[in-house]
């Protein structure tokens, strides 16, 4: 029987979300009947990215699937699956920096960004590093706060820049698993809304010089890549403005499916497998393998 290698959430007394399955590490969990992804069967996702699009949960395993599978986009079910190894949360905290960190780069090759934001990042980077204390790290993400207070019309790349931030900071000393997938949704959206406006002002430069048939056809093409790149941002628009909102006020519910972030999460409709999408993979992918390299 084939064993597919794959990622999971469950709770912090190792239960599932939903229904009252218990798992001991090591020990297979077998489901009967048929097996429908988002219905029914033991869920989890091929990709450690993919998985922290699907948190539901605190603590985070690598596992193993077999049996019958059926996949839905960035997820699957499976008849049969058991939890191998538990991911550190430090992972998911660092991941979660990491995201922030690259959203800031990309935006200030851009133009320039708040200094506050930036150092929002460093002191949580530094918190987990234990070269910051708390009380740094909470003063940083303060300030970094203000930046919204004195400017509400922030510009959109910078607001989920500036929300990548503030989860990341959560994420140094709250709940993990929450926090790292609110960083990633929203360095993602400002990630896609950069791209979006760069696209804008390629349309505008094509359609500047259309005087012929061939820089028609060029024009054409440039507007299909900017309606491709505004949709995409705008849809992870709405992860973004959910996760502020979340990373400003410092709540997520217990029941992360009833959290407006992840239920704008799940309606983006297109699976964002992009450039962006998969160097959040990679990093994500590394730093779990230095850290079970750690402990060997």
């Amino acid at each position: 029987m084939a064993i597919v290698e794959c990622y999971r959430f469950v709770e912090d007394d190792l239960t599932s979300v939903d229904g009252d399955l218990s798992w001991r590490v090591g020990e297979w969990n077998e489901v009967g009947g048929r097996i429908a992804c988002c219905s029914s069967g033991l869920h989890a996702s091929l990709t450690p990215r993919d998985s922290v699009r699907n948190v539901r949960g605190t603590r985070w395993f690598l596992a193993e699937a077999r049996g019958e599978l059926s996949h839905e986009d960035t997820k699957f079910a499976a008849s049969g699956m058991r939890l191998v190894e538990e991911i550190p949360a430090v992972v998911l905290r660092r991941f979660a920096v990491v995201c922030a960190r690259r959203a800031v780069d990309h935006l200030e090759r851009r133009h320039p960004v708040d200094a506050r934001i930036r150092h929002c990042v460093r002191a949580a980077e530094g918190f987990l590093d234990g070269a910051v204390g708390e009380a740094d790290l909470l003063e940083a993400r303060r300030a970094a706060g203000a930046v919204l207070d004195e400017d509400p019309a922030t510009g959109p790349d910078t607001g989920r820049a500036l929300a990548a931030a503030l989860s990341a900071s959560r994420a140094a000393n709250g709940n993990a698993a929450s926090w790292a997938a609110s960083a990633a949704g929203a360095a993602y959206a400002a990630h896609v809304c950069a791209d979006a406006i760069d696209a804008a002002a390629a349309l505008t430069a094509a359609f500047t010089g259309v005087h012929n048939v061939a820089a028609g056809i060029a024009a054409a093409n440039a507007a299909d890549r900017a309606a491709a790149a505004a949709r995409t941002a705008a849809s992870a628009g709405a992860v973004a403005h959910a996760a502020a909102v979340a990373a400003r006020s410092g709540v997520h519910p217990p029941d992360t499916a009833a959290d407006r972030y992840y239920a704008a999460w799940s309606a983006f409709s297109a699976h964002p497998v992009d450039a962006h999408y998969l160097e959040q993979d990679a990093d994500l992918l590394k730093l779990v393998a230095d850290a079970r390299g750690a402990r060997v």
